[in-house]
């Protein structure tokens, strides 16, 4: 998939979150690649944990399926908040899906921002399917 393809994605985290953003990659059934990286976290043991992390992120469900109570709505986003980040897992379809990573510090405010997120996200894929 082509990085350009979440550009507007991107450019809004970076807008919204700045310097607290940490970084993106993008994942499919059979690849994946980093879209960005803060400089400092481009190590040799994030690299090397990568591959898990999105193998990890392939295989995760959402705690409460619609399917299975549809109170809550489709989920949008899937958050881990950690001591120092959080994690946004966008999924797109059964295996591809988005994850970024921002400071801690930019959960405030959390449901807000997921929610910007999926619009950009929503208006890709519509003017992604108008061109077929």
């Amino acid at each position: 998939m082509p990085a350009d393809r979440y550009q507007p994605l991107l450019q809004l985290v970076h807008n919204r979150a700045g310097d607290s953003f940490r970084g993106a990659v993008q994942y499919d059934a059979d690849d994946w690649s980093v879209l960005y990286i803060r400089d400092e976290l481009a190590t040799g043991q994030l690299r090397d944990s990568m591959a898990t992390i999105v193998e990890r992120a392939r295989n995760s469900e959402p705690v409460v399926p619609e399917d299975q109570y549809e109170q809550l709505g489709a989920t949008q986003a899937l958050v881990e908040l950690h001591d120092r980040a959080v994690l946004l897992h966008f999924r797109e379809g059964p295996s591809r899906g988005l994850l970024a990573s921002l400071d801690r510090d930019v959960a405030q405010g959390l449901g807000q921002f997921v929610n910007s997120c999926n619009a950009v996200l929503d208006d890709r894929k519509d003017s992604g399917n108008s061109a077929v």
